[in-house]
Formats: C-alpha cells, structure tokens, sequence
C-alpha cells in the first residue's frame, strides 16, 4: 500500500473520504494518502514507507491521539506547509515562466456554482470562463472545492424531471421510440444548435481549400511572369486571399468548437439523467421482471380450477404463446431472453450503456454533415479535375462500404470478447469477493490458473480483433491518398497537363475528406451501439414495476390479516451457457445437442410438472434480495400456499419450521417481496423488515442504525443498549462514528445482525418482521436482545419472528408452524404443549428458558460488570478511517511507467523498433506527395509513364508501412497489458487480509475491469494516434523549412505558445480527469450498493433518500466532468488560433517568395499545412488521452508490483503424509490485526491432542474466530508459535500449510457453476466422493442415486453467484461437504450451524462427529447445546484462555462456562443424557 508521506503538499480536500456525509462543503484533508508530490516521491514509495513507519512510531509514542488527520480540517494547516514542489534546485525556473507564481493560490472554503452560467457571449464563445480555474490548476493541483458545481439549469434534478415528463408524453402520445424522443424533447435546444455549428464547419472546411487553388494560381502567375519578364499581377490580390483563408479556417475553428463542446454536453447530461432514471427504475423494479418473467394473465374467475374449461382457456393461451413461426416461446412466461433484470444488468446498464449514449452524442451531427460535406467536396473537385475526378471519387465510394462491412464484423468479434471479459471480470469479482475463503482453501493458485486460460483466450482474441481494425484504418487512412492517385493519374492519362493550382487544391480537398471519412464510420457504429444502448434502457424503463400488493388500512384492529393467500417467487434467469465462468464458448455441435436434450427434458417436464406441484422448495430472501429459486424451466419456483392467519397489534408471533419450510419467504411476502398469485393482504401501520442476511451500507454506524429517519438521541441510546451494541461501539476505533466496510466486511457476523436488529428498532414502525436474527449472536446476547428489544422495546408492537431458537418459544403469544410452503398448525405455546405430538418432540431437545425474575436480574449484573470491565481494560485507540483513501496520483505518469510498460511489452528492443516503423510510414507519406509535385514541375523530365509508376508504388509502400507500425503497437500493447494484470491479480490474490479489509472491492473490481479495458482497447490506439499526427506534423514542419527558411523564425514563438499552452492545459485537465474518476467511483459504489439492498430499502419506504443521494453523487462527478469538456474545448480554440496563424505565415511567406519558388512548391506546402491545422490540436489531446489512458497502467502497475505480499505459498518440503496425527501447539500466541492496533490475542498457550474435538466459546470479539486465523495464518503472530505434529507452521509455505487444513466458515461462500465445480473446483475427486460427502452432509436423501437429476440437490444442480438460490442453512451444509471432501487430519467449524433449524444442526453435529471420526476439531460454536458432549471446552475472554477442560469439569468449577449454561437452561445430567452428549458419545 502507498504510504502517507510525513510532509503533506496540498492535501486533498476530497469529499470521498466520507461518501455519505451530507456536508460536502467543509474542506476535509483526507488520508494522506491523497498526497500531491513531485514525481520522485510519487514513484518512490518505498521512501514513504519509512516515512510511514517513523509517523507510526511517533503516534504510538502517545501524542496527539485525539484527533487525526482525518478529522482536523485542512484551512490553515495545509496552506503553512505548502511546499515549493519543484524544490529549491529549479528557483531559478521561476524567473522565466512569468505564470507560475511564488504564492499559491489558497483552497476555497466551499464550492461556487460554474462560472460558465454567468458568462457574457464573448467569453462563451472563446471558452474565456475556464480561465481562472486553470490558472489555480496550474499554479498547483485542483482539490475538491476548487471544482464549480454543476449549473443549477444542468443539475439531474431538474433534468430527470424534464426527461420523465418529456418520456410520460411520448408514451402516451405511443411514440415509436419514446426514450429517444423525450431525449430529444428534453435536449433540443442545445442539440440543433450544436448541429448548425457543424454544418457550417463542414461548409468552410470544404470551401477553404477550394479557395486555395486561387492562391496557387496566383503564385503561378506571378512565378511565370517572373520567370519570362511579363508584368507581374499586383501583390494585394495573394495578400487578401491569404486573409481570407485565415478567416474561414477561424470561422471553421470555432463553429467545430461549439459543435463538440454542445455534443459533449448533451452526451454527459443525457448520462446523468439516464443514470438516476434507472436507479429510480430498479427501486420499483418487480420481482418477476428481475427474474425475466413476463406479466401474466391469471383465467377469468369463473372458470372453476380444474375445469375442461378452464383447460381450454389456457390452450388457447399457449396458441397465443406460439411466436409467428409457430414455435412456442423458450418457455412460458418468460419475457425476452429471459435474462430478466438482476443486479449486474442493471449495473451494466447504469455503467456501459449510459456511457454508450454519452460517446454517441459527442459527434452525432457528423452523420448528417459528413455526407452534406463529402457531395460539396466531389462538386469543386469535379470543378478542378472535371470528370477525372469522379474515378477517385469512385474508388472511394466503393471502398467505404466495404469498410463499413469489414467494420461490422468487428462488432461480431467484439460482442464474442465482451463474453469473454464478462467471463474474466465476474471470475475476477467472485475470487475477490471471497477473498478470506480462497486464502483458507489455498486455492489461490487453481484460481489464478483459471483467470490466465480465460485471459489468454481474451487477449488472443483482442489481438485478432486489433490487427483486423489496423489493417482497415491502414486502408480508410491511405484511400484519400489513392483516390488522389487515381484521380490524378486518369488526369493525367485523358491528355491535360498537371497544372499546380487546380492539383494542389485537389489534393487539399481529397485530404480534407479523410477527417469526414474517418469519423464517418466511427460515429455510425458509436450510434447504433448508443441506439441499442437506449432500446435496452427503454426495455428496461419499461419492465413491470413491483405492485406492494399489500392493501394499508390503519383503521382495522390487526396488524396483520392475510386471507387465503398464495405468493410465488420467480423463475431463475436465464443463464446465458457462454458466460459460466472458466467454460468456453460452445461450439455449433454442441448447441445442436443441447436443443436435442431440451426437446427431450420438455417431454419428461410435463411428467414432472405434476410432481413438481407437491414439491416446493425455499428460496432465500436476503438482503441481496435474490428473487428466484434455482429452478430449470420445468421445476415450479417456491410458492406458499393458502397462507391465512391475522395478528394483533402487539402480538409476538414466532414462526418456525425446517430449513426450506418457508419461514424467510413469508416474511418476505410480508415485506412486499414475493408476488401474490391469490387471496389478500391487509397491512394496518408501517412496517420495518430485518432480513436474515444483513445489508449493511459502506457508512458509519450510526448512519446504519439512523438509516434516513431523523436523529433522536434518548431513542437511539435505548436502541443501541436494548440490541447489546453498547460494548462494540466502545471497542470500535471511532465508536458508533466508525465507518463500516463495503457489506459489512469489518463487522463480525453477530455485530451486523444487531445492527440490522437495531435499526429496524429504531425505525419505529408498528409491524417488525424479523428473520432468524438471533442465529448469529451468542446465546446470553440473543437472550439480552430477546428481553430489552423484541420483548422489552418493541413489547407494544406487532412482532414477525422467524426463528430456529426454540427455546425463546415460550415467550411468544402464538407460534406458527410452517411445511413445505404451507401453515401446518397456529396455535399458542400452551395449547401446542398439551395437544401437538410433533410440538412436544421438537421442545424435548430444548431446555425451555425459565423466566425467574432473579435470574433476570443476575444476567443484567453480568452485562453490567462485561461492561465496566471492557471500559476499565480500553484506553480509546486512535480513530482513523477504515477504507483506505484510493491513491491518486498527482503530476504526470512518471518515465518509470512507461519503462516498466515497454518491458512488459516484451522488452527494451521494442520502443526502437516501432519508431524505426513509424520513421518510414510517414517518410513514405512525404514521399509520395513530394514526388507528385516534382510530377507537375517535370522536375526530372521523365516520361509519364514513369512519373505514374514511381506515384502509384510509394502509395502502397507507405500504406503497408503504416499497417506495419498499427499492428506492432497493438501487439506489443496487449501483451504488456496481459503481463501486467497477471502480475497484478497475482499481487493482490497475494495480499494480506488487511488489505481486502481496508479497500473498497468496487476500487479493486475497478481496476481489473475498466483500467485493464483502458490498456487492451484504448491506450495502443492513443499513442498510434499521437504517434502518427505527431511524426505528421514534424515531417510537414521539415517540409516546410526545407523550402521557405524564414518559416523556422515563425515557427520558434508559435512552438513555444503552443507548448506552453499545451502544458498549461495538461496540469488541470489531468487533475480535472482524475478528480471525475475518484467522484465516479463513488457514483458506482453508492449505486451498486444501492441497487443490492433494493429490498431492504423497499421495505423500510427509503428509495426516496437512496434517489436522491445517487444524484448528489452524479452531479458531484459531472461538476468535473463536464469541466473536462470546456477544458479541452478552451485548448482547441487557442491551439487553432496558433494552427491559423502558421496557415497565415506561410500564405504571406507563399506570396513574398513568389518569384523564386516553384509554383508547385508553393501548393504542395499550403495544401499540406491547412490539413495539418486541424491535427495540432489533436495531438495535444492525443497526449492528454495517453497520459489520462496511462493512468490506468499506473493503478494496474502499482497493484502488481507495490501491494504489500503474505509469505511465499511454497517454502521448503513438507512431508506428503503431514499431518498424520492433528497435534497442536499453541505457545504463548500473540497477534493483532494490523501494525497500531492492540493485541486481538495475549499470549494463549494450549495442547490440542491428535484426535481431539475441541468446542472453543465466548462472547462476541473475545477472539474466537482470531484462533482460527492464525491457524492459517492469515494474520501472522506477533509473537509465540504454533506447531502441527511437530512442525512450526511459520516455517512453511502457505500453500502448503492451508492445503492440508479443511474449514467450514461462518459465512458459507459459494462460486457460481454447479455443485461439483464447488465442491472440488478443480477436478481432484471422484463423483462418487462428492455424492457420499453431499449425502454425509444430509444434502440429498439416502435413496437419491447419483444418477437420479430429478431432485433439486444433484452434482450438476447450477449455483447462482453467491449460491444464492440456495437457503443459508443449505450453504453451511454444501461448507460442511466441501470439508469432508478435502479430508483433512485438522478440521476448523467457525460457528458453521449458525442458520440451520434445531434438527438440521443435530445432523450436522452428528455428521461431523462420525464423518470426522480421528480427526482434530476445533470448533466454535454458540450453541453450546452442540458441543457439551466434546472432549474439552476453551472458553476465550478477551484475548485469554479463561478456562479450559472437560465440560463437565468446567460446569462444576462454577465459572463463566457454567454461567452461559445456566442462561441456556443446561443442566448437568444433560452432560450424560442429552441427545448431545448421546451424538458424541456414539
């Protein structure tokens, strides 16, 4: 990781420090790691290490720990230390750049609204009102809130309103396209302007060179007069055509101008707008049209279920299925593809495709006027040349089509690498995403295997892709050339003389046409991908909108009253086979074999489809709001049926029932989730809905409990208290103002589900629905949250509780049993006591909790003491924000980057090669135009034949030259970029935990997938560009002054302007560009983030907040966005300018030297110098593109070579048997987190025998789960070893150490792919090890045969990403397989029975104790039920073994351990007698 230096330089006062926080004017300094610093200290971060070390040390020493630098603001601080960046060697400098000033400009305190809005017309026409932020960006690096807000007539506010008015007219007026016309609607006045800009550019470009040729036969004239001693004509006439030239390339100048900055505007702005359109769309957005099922039409109500009829009306309906060939649709009710709408398309949506029209807009006119432009060009050609030209003409008519052909098959070839990188990118995000899990499988280097196969298939195939494009714009870039040649030659050849005027004008006009031709069929394809983009968003737009079926009557006297309801989830989405990760794309054959094996599945579907009926399976409803059960098209999704009961207003209702019965799916119905089929639903007050995984926002605490309501002190304290969150907010570097990782990375499992406990508390509404949020807390905080929030806050409201704590049923006013989507009985505690068998079965394995009011009291002294005690033991650590600020580089990419990019390219050699290609394309260029003037002065007098001959050959020379050097660069350009992203993801699968933990994954995921697209597709097409108009410019330069001497004089202060112009440019264009990126990131991440919690934030009512926050976001991004364009835009106007002024110096020089050049000199020069005014300006952008494009090497670059490493996978031999036996040693093991952080463990000592189980238990945060990691090793010790059957795990590879472990984590991760793939990724085991380990683990029945794929559960049962068509309790159950397949001697449980119903979890222990028979277990748990009968119990406090022995021991002994089972109602004869102990002793 960079460092913060020890000197801060301008610190930034960037608001992505605290993305949520409301106040954005106040100038914060950020992590110093937003440093800004010369060049030496940004590359040499090793320097900042130690600067970083000797900082830490100093803070340890103990001063200032009240306030970081996170938390002072930066006025007056930063300004005193800003340094001279250069250092003090250049002072002198200083004395010839007059502009650069000795007192820097301070930061402003906060941001003013753009000064583009209140600009007179002449400054908007020159881009003047850029001036004063450019001159800050020049004198130093731009912060924050020098960057002017957004005008308020641009602001999405006001124009997403615009847009759905303008979209809502459309559709009802049943517009063809209504999005692209309420675009339109919504943008015309700036559109048309924008348009008229550009015809009139097209117009003059065309007519400049026309002018020319009166120019040249001036120069003629005079030259012959001259020559021959015939009266010259007056030297006024060249001097005011030479003014006139000038003026039209002015009026052109700045009409293009206005042209793009109007296209750009349009571009960004229809961006935003579009952005928080579809985040408001995917707010409302239905659970069916997120799974891509089609609204249905249910039969009229009085056909009687089942009826003849009733079947005639739904024939009737499969006809109307039928597409017009006849053939039914993919499958019924199914909309589309049947993609449906998950979180990815839409992410993608919000990402590539609004992007998409972005880029269109920029240049849209040009479709229109390039055609206008290119008729006007063949009529004055035609003037020139007559009829000759129309054989040029005609080569390029032909040719362009079939460019355009050659360019539509490149859409071909890159829709099928899009496939590829979805493939590498969803691979890349999965292995990321489960980063902890793939450490402790040590399947990093499997994973990386994967990734390169992908990669080298990618890159191949961009390769293929790149050289195809190279070779058609060799072609598109020379045919202006040919065309020329052609038209020339037949001019020629049909007995005229070659004439310099009409020549040399033609030539400038054919050259002029290469600007309209080459963007011609760039713009086109930018429009039809845009276009396909706003079909998708309108489709999307569109899509059915989530009906909250539920009717609200705050009158009625229950809380809630379902009558005779059924709801259904969705089917799975169509899962495009391409894009399974790590699989390739199939071949034709295959597809064919796969329709045959669909045809045949139909058949046995609609066997199946009755059994199917009876069979309902659970979905899971998260928080990441999954919407579908795996199913294949003929497996119904889970549905509830006939769901009828009511409850009182402050009714506790418990509702229980086996894992897959149907509990989270009811209170996912409740909350509006799951879609009514029938009945009614009747809510009577607001309801707030605690889902079983918990959402948890990248904010603070405190903003995750508050979630958007207003902040009330006394309630939040009592919250806070009630929920037991009390002792971690003390122990939380900032208290509640600590900010959480992404998804709650940096929270432990019990800590988030609190959270999410407390802030639907807090909300205060009058319905709570709760599922299952007491599997994650230890047992004495379940029962503290049980008394002081379910039942002590919340005791006057309706209360929903899904649980598997049986022993909290007794505390319920009724309990509702749920089976296979069905109510099986409702009844009170009591009556279920004395009549219900089953009821009576179930609550003999639970002690039922007896409430003596002493004991109450008891448990509130022992949560007081915890307390005094933890705030005697903490002395506050030193606050510090937990997401790292992303780096971001100041100054230019420094000559390392681009060193280490050549090497990756495959070496030094590599540089000298393509530049000794790029010398000779563009010599073949001069070449071939130099050798056509000596043609029209017979310079050599040879015959015409010859003159054609030598013409025709360089043509092509120089056009295979070009190619030549495009496809070098491509080559050599993908391959560093494959060389770098391997090292990278190499470096970062490599990289501690702390890592992970302290970077946001969108910054990750970022990198590998927008910074690597940079590098494959858009940097070697930047520096080819620069390449080439800079070796252009050059060679026209030598040209120039090989003829007319004085032009050098010229051309020294014009250098200089535009060098200092370019330079002045760069320094707030680079800044500007990466300030868009870092506020883009945050528009991402809130999105994103948004859009995953869409249920949580439905039910709670919030998309308003959520909306709203997300066009914070955008306008924040566009106020720097939309800079880069009048930026760029004030550039091209003074680089113009200077490109005009050269025009006129070398008309004035064409004319002074008439009498002693050569006529056809003369054109030659002039037609080449107006075609090279228009390239000046690109060139510049050109640089400022590569070095924006470089940028994204530099991040890749720092992530495969700065990123911090754990030890090396492999170190020494390890014995193939270790370990034989599963002995372990802790000795005095102490560790802590990070460097700064105290000790999470204080010297623990312990001898685990081989063979030993060992149940290890404590409060949340005693350091349970830190065992677990230093057994792995994730974090090393910082003092005291451990040994595996006599070997110090220090001593070895990881890879070799976490290969021989096998664990069953809390959170169970699942890859998407199929069972097998993610029981045994990579192929290690037979089929038949992983059937017997899915069947140990109680995952398919014992008369399940592995051949039998009828059940939901087989080998090849598809795993959506997270596993999550598959219920929490069945993840820890596949966790539990994947263990009994690696076959470890040592085996971790980290509270793997966390979610499962009471049976299942006796399963799992019986499973556990028999399929690890032998072998060491370690096992954390909170249910102390299911390790009472382990062969020794280690109860952690704070970092310390505070008791260790045999459980019974342990009881008698009366400590902490015989305390947690007297709160869960253990007694001693349960040691012997109990189901448990029964289990273990079998």
């Amino acid at each position: 990781m960079a460092a913060p230096m020890e000197e801060k330089a301008w610190t930034s006062t960037d608001g992505v420090g605290a993305p949520m926080s409301t106040n954005r004017s106040e100038p914060v300094a950020t992590e110093p790691l937003e440093r800004v610093g010369t060049e030496k200290e940004l590359n040499a971060e090793t320097e900042a290490d130690k600067g970083y070390q000797h900082e830490k040390q100093v803070e340890r020493g103990g001063f200032a720990r009240t306030q970081s630098s996170l938390t002072s603001t930066s006025d007056g601080v930063d300004e005193a230390k800003s340094v001279d960046r250069k250092g003090e060697k250049k002072k002198w400098t200083r004395w010839l750049n007059p502009f650069k000033r000795s007192n820097k400009p301070p930061v402003p305190s906060e941001r003013i609204v753009s000064r583009e809005y209140q600009a007179g017309f002449l400054s908007l026409l020159t881009f003047q009102w850029m001036a004063p932020l450019m001159d800050v960006g020049y004198q130093r690096p731009l912060e924050l809130n020098d960057i002017w807000l957004v005008n308020p007539n641009r602001t999405t506010e006001v124009l997403s309103a615009k847009l759905r008015a303008n979209f809502e007219k459309r559709l009802a007026a049943k517009a063809k396209r209504p999005l692209t016309m309420a675009m339109h609607d919504t943008f015309k006045f700036e559109f048309y302007l924008g348009g008229a800009c550009q015809l009139m550019a097209s117009i003059v470009q065309v007519l400049t060179p026309f002018t020319l040729k009166y120019l040249i036969q001036f120069a003629t004239a005079a030259y012959y007069a001259h020559t021959y001693g015939q009266p010259v004509p007056s030297v006024g006439r060249g001097i005011g055509l030479v003014f006139g030239i000038t003026a039209m390339q002015m009026i052109q100048s700045m009409c293009t101008n206005h042209f793009l900055f109007r296209g750009m505007m349009i571009g960004g702005q229809a961006r935003a707008v579009l952005i928080t359109v579809i985040f408001d769309k995917a707010m409302k957005l239905s659970g069916r049209a997120k799974a891509g099922g089609k609204s249905t039409e249910a039969p009229p109500k009085e056909l009687k279920p089942g009826s003849g009829e009733e079947k005639k009306w739904f024939k009737k309906r499969l006809g109307k299925d039928k597409d017009s060939k006849g053939k039914p649709d993919k499958a019924k009710g199914v909309s589309g593809d049947g993609q449906g709408w998950g979180n990815g398309r839409i992410i993608n949506l919000m990402s590539t495709d609004t992007y998409r029209v972005d880029q269109a807009s920029g240049m849209f006119h040009l479709i229109w006027c390039s055609p206008v432009a290119i008729l006007l060009t063949l009529a004055l050609l035609v003037v020139n040349l007559t009829y000759s030209a129309l054989a040029g003409f005609g080569l390029l008519i032909i040719a362009m089509p079939i460019l355009g052909r050659s360019i539509r098959s490149l859409f071909k070839r890159r829709g099928a690498i899009n496939k590829i990188t979805d493939q590498r990118v969803g691979l890349t995000t999965e292995i990321l995403q489960a980063a902890r899990f793939v450490k402790y499988f040590g399947w990093e280097t499997s994973f990386l295997d994967r990734l390169a196969s992908i990669r080298a298939r990618e890159i191949r195939s961009i390769q293929i892709l790149l050289s195809i494009r190279n070779a058609i714009m060799a072609i598109s870039m020379s045919m202006p050339i040919f065309a020329s040649m052609l038209a020339f030659i037949t001019y020629s050849l049909s007995k005229h003389t070659l004439v310099a005027g009409p020549i040399f004008s033609s030539l400038a006009l054919f050259n002029s046409l290469r600007m309209p031709l080459n963007l011609l069929p760039l713009v086109i394809g930018q429009v039809i991908d845009a276009s396909s983009s706003i079909d998708r968003i309108q489709e999307f737009l569109l899509a059915e909108e989530a009906q909250d079926e539920a009717e609200w009557d705050y009158e009625s006297k229950d809380a809630v009253v379902l009558k005779h309801a059924d709801f259904t989830w969705e089917r799975s989405p169509t899962q495009d086979p391409d894009k399974t990760p790590g699989k390739d794309p199939r071949s034709n054959k295959q597809i064919k074999e796969e329709h045959k094996a669909e045809k045949k599945a139909e058949k046995e579907a609609k066997k199946d489809a009755k059994k199917a009926k009876h069979n309902g399976t659970e979905t899971p409803t998260d928080g990441t709001d999954s919407t579908s059960t795996l199913t294949e098209e003929n497996v119904h999704p889970f549905q509830l049926h006939d769901i009828d009961f009511t409850v009182g207003r402050n009714e506790l209702l418990a509702v229980i029932g086996t894992v897959g019965s149907g509990k989270s799916s009811l209170l996912a119905a409740l909350a509006g989730d799951m879609r009514r089929t029938a009945g009614s639903v009747t809510l009577g007050a607001s309801r707030a809905f605690c889902p079983q995984y918990a959402w948890i926002q990248n904010a603070t605490v405190k903003e995750n409990i508050v979630f958007g309501k207003d902040f009330d002190q006394a309630w939040y304290d009592q919250v806070v208290d009630a929920c037991a969150l009390r002792p971690d907010l003390e122990m939380l570097p900032n208290g509640d103002v600590t900010e959480i990782g992404e998804r709650g990375i940096t929270v432990s499992g019990g800590q988030k589900q609190r959270l999410n406990i407390a802030r639907a508390i807090y909300f205060n509404a009058d319905i709570v629905l709760m599922d299952d949020p007491l599997s994650a807390v230890d047992a004495h905080v379940g029962r503290h949250i049980m008394d002081n929030a379910i039942c002590g806050l919340l005791k006057d409201k309706c209360r929903i509780l899904a649980t598997h704590q049986l022993h909290v049923l007794n505390r319920c006013d009724r309990i509702l049993w749920m089976q296979e989507g069905r109510i099986e009985i409702i009844d009170t505690f009591d009556n279920l006591m004395a009549h219900n068998a089953e009821f009576q079965k179930l609550m003999a394995t639970t002690a039922v909790e007896e409430e003596q009011e002493k004991e109450e009291h008891v448990n509130d002294d022992e949560v007081l003491d915890e307390k005094k005690q933890l705030e005697k033991k903490k002395g506050k650590k030193p606050a510090g924000a937990l997401m790292q600020v992303e780096e971001r580089a100041v100054k230019s990419v420094s000559g390392k980057i681009y060193m280490a990019y050549v090497r990756a390219a495959g070496g030094v050699w590599v540089a000298p090669l393509v530049i000794l290609l790029l010398i000779l394309s563009q010599g073949g260029n001069i070449a071939t135009s130099l050798w056509l003037s000596w043609w029209t002065s017979n310079k050599f007098g040879y015959s015409t034949g010859t003159y054609i001959g030598v013409y025709a050959g360089l043509g092509v020379v120089q056009a295979f030259l070009m190619f030549a050097f495009s496809v070098a660069m491509s080559i050599f350009g993908t391959r560093a970029s494959k060389v770098m992203l391997h090292r990278a993801v190499s470096r970062v699968l490599r990289a501690p935990m702390s890592f992970f933990d302290t970077t946001p994954l969108g910054r990750i995921t970022n990198r590998f997938s927008k910074d690597v697209d940079t590098m494959d597709n858009a940097l070697t097409d930047a520096m080819r560009m620069y390449f080439m108009t800079m070796a252009m410019i050059l060679s026209v330069f030598i040209l120039i002054i090989a003829y007319f001497y004085y032009f050098a004089i010229a051309l020294g202060p014009l250098f200089l302007a535009f060098m200092f112009s370019a330079s002045y440019y760069r320094a707030s264009a680079r800044e500007l560009k990466r300030h868009e990126a870092v506020l883009r990131s945050t528009v991402f991440s809130r999105f994103s983030e948004a859009v995953s919690g869409t249920a949580t934030v439905r039910a709670y009512g919030l998309q308003d907040r959520f909306s709203k926050s997300i066009r914070e976001a955008v306008d924040d991004m566009d106020s720097a966005y939309y800079l880069t364009f009048s930026n760029q835009r004030w550039l091209s106007v003074r680089l113009d300018s200077i490109g005009n002024l050269l025009v006129f110096t070398t008309g004035i020089l064409v004319v002074t030297s008439r009498f002693n050049i050569s006529p056809s000199i003369s054109g030659l020069v002039l037609s080449y110098i107006l075609s090279i005014v228009q390239v000046i300006q690109f060139t510049v952008r050109q640089l400022s593109e590569v070095e924006n494009n470089m940028n994204a090497t530099e991040r890749v670059h720092y992530y495969g070579t700065e990123l911090e490493e754990e030890a090396p996978l492999h170190l020494g031999s390890v014995r193939e048997s270790w370990p034989e036996r599963g002995e372990i040693v802790f000795d005095n093991v102490q560790m802590r987190y990070r460097d700064g952080l105290p000790l999470v463990l204080r010297g623990l000592s312990m001898h685990v025998n081989a063979g030993e189980r060992i149940g290890i238990v404590g409060r949340t945060g005693a350091g349970k789960s830190s065992i677990m990691g230093t057994l792995f090793r994730l974090v090393e010790l910082s003092g005291g070893s451990i040994t595996i059957d006599g070997v110090n795990i220090a001593t070895i590879g990881l890879g070799d150490l976490r290969s021989r472990l096998a664990i069953i984590p809390q959170d169970p991760t699942l890859f998407r792919g199929t069972i097998r793939s993610n029981l045994d990724p990579f192929n290690e085991h037979t089929d038949l090890e992983l059937w017997s380990a899915l069947r140990q683990a109680d995952l398919v029945g014992e008369e399940q045969t592995m051949e039998d794929t009828a059940g939901r559960i087989h080998l090849d049962t598809t795993v959506d990403e997270e596993g999550l068509n598959f219920s929490l309790g069945q993840r820890q159950l596949m966790a539990l397989a994947r263990a009994l397949v690696r076959g470890s001697q040592i085996i971790v449980c980290d509270e793997a029975t966390s979610s499962v119903d009471f049976d299942t979890d006796q399963k799992i222990q019986r499973t556990i104790v028999q399929g690890f028979r032998g072998k060491t277990l370690l096992c954390i748990a909170h249910r102390l039920k299911t390790i009472i009968g382990y062969d020794r119990i280690c109860v952690m406090d704070q970092g310390r073994i505070a008791e260790l022995d045999k459980p019974v021991v342990l009881y008698d002994q009366g400590g902490i351990f015989r305390g947690m089972c007297d709160r869960s109602g253990i007694k001693r004869e349960d040691f012997f007698d109990s189901e448990e102990a029964k289990v273990q002793e079998s």
